[in-house]
């Protein structure tokens, strides 16, 4: 038995306008598992996508952004992480971030509770 996770999430923060080119290119892959996709607010390091960020005391700006997040096997990790950096790069700041964490377990609700091996997968 390997001590790596067989499952992992795969995160990626995108621009909202990219999302187009970053689901053709998921698509693209073999054996692709489907994703989650989320409408987020954020901020990183303090900057906004125009310069520096300035808060006050009655407001601040966040950055809109989509959350991706897809669960597949650990070995295709890789391979979706580079397709999705390729796919959503536009080369300017605030392009977004992708990170990986390892799943601890993994259970289709519908096979949940049911006798067998595919309780777990």
């Amino acid at each position: 038995m390997s001590t790596d996770p067989e499952f992992t999430v795969v995160t990626a923060m995108i621009q909202a306008h990219m999302e187009g080119h970053v689901i053709d290119a998921l698509h693209g892959l073999p054996e692709f598992t489907g994703f989650s996709l989320t409408e987020v607010r954020g901020q990183g390091r303090g900057q906004g996508v125009g310069g520096s960020y300035t808060a006050t005391e009655f407001g601040f700006t966040c950055q809109r952004h989509l959350q991706i997040q897809i669960v597949c096997r650990t070995e295709q990790a890789r391979l979706i992480c580079r397709t999705i950096a390729e796919a959503a790069r536009t080369g300017h700041k605030g392009d977004g971030i992708i990170f990986t964490t390892p799943a601890a377990d993994f259970v289709r609700i519908r096979e949940f509770g049911r006798p067998g091996p595919e309780t777990t997968r």
